[in-house]
């Protein structure tokens, strides 16, 4: 029984893996064809297209609406990860009044879809003068409920000795969150930080609405536009750029990898 699982577990693990692989294979495979070959269903190209990258890189206007898309998701991850900390802090150690309403009046946002307050959120950005520009791609997408959840069931289980020994040694209470209670929440911080860059950098609806200036084009509305910009849309070099877009998120992936199994470990120790 014990050699049937270690070779059948493993085996299931590798197929499902290969499974998941594929598409992303296929993407890769079809982005090296020519644009003839580009929709035949074959594991090899007839013809490597390296040239496709080249053409997707200088041709379509990448460069310009990746690196939007960098300072949007880097912006919104890193401010995020700090007010959503400050907040889930607040909640979980601080007593005011009405603290388990507001508790539960900011999860209650979570069951409200994006479509329904889409409309209102476009007006208020726009009254505010924020349309067309980094600032209205950027505040609206920083606070998320989800992320200060988080936060806040870290710190109801966060060691109050440590903040303790923080307070003795002469930290005040702004010292003892930022010195010992947010570097502790690497747990929280790496998995939410990885989420809340791939929501942003694969963005597309809310940038569409608040964005007119394509100057200000994400790297989703450039790619959406590669497809629909005419009647003729060269599907190889799309592909291409499609690749060329989803490189930060696998390098983002690979380096922070380390740190997400070594979070996993704590909270499950924990």
């Amino acid at each position: 029984m014990k050699l049937n699982n270690r070779i059948v577990l493993p085996t299931v693990g590798i197929l499902f893996g290969l499974l998941m692989i594929f598409p992303i294979y296929m993407l890769v495979i079809s982005s090296l064809r020519s644009e003839t070959d580009v929709f035949s269903f074959s594991l090899l190209p007839v013809q490597m297209q390296i040239g496709n990258f080249k053409a997707a890189w200088l041709d379509s206007g990448l460069p310009r609406t990746i690196l939007n898309s960098l300072i949007v998701s880097i912006t919104v991850t890193v401010v995020a990860m700090v007010f959503h900390a400050m907040s889930g802090y607040a909640l979980a150690r601080f007593r005011f009044p009405g603290k388990t309403y507001v508790f539960a009046w900011m999860l209650s946002t979570l069951m409200v879809p994006f479509a329904v307050i889409m409309i209102p959120l476009y007006l208020i950005t726009k009254n505010l003068g924020l349309a067309n520009s980094y600032a209205g791609l950027i505040i609206p997408s920083i606070f998320n409920a989800y992320g200060i959840f988080l936060f806040r069931q870290f710190y109801v289980t966060f060691p109050k000795e440590l903040e303790e020994a923080g307070y003795m040694e002469g930290l005040s209470l702004s010292g003892t969150f930022f010195r010992l209670a947010f570097p502790l929440s690497v747990p929280i911080i790496v998995p939410l930080t990885i989420g809340f860059f791939l929501a942003n950098w694969n963005a597309y609806l809310w940038p569409l609405i608040i964005t007119q200036d394509e100057k200000l084009w994400v790297v989703q509305q450039q790619l959406a536009h590669l497809v629909g910009g005419g009647y003729y849309t060269p599907w190889n070099i799309v592909l291409a750029a499609a690749v060329i877009a989803a490189i930060p998120t696998f390098i983002l992936f690979f380096v922070s990898q380390r740190y997400l199994v070594e979070g996993i470990k704590m909270s499950g120790i924990k």
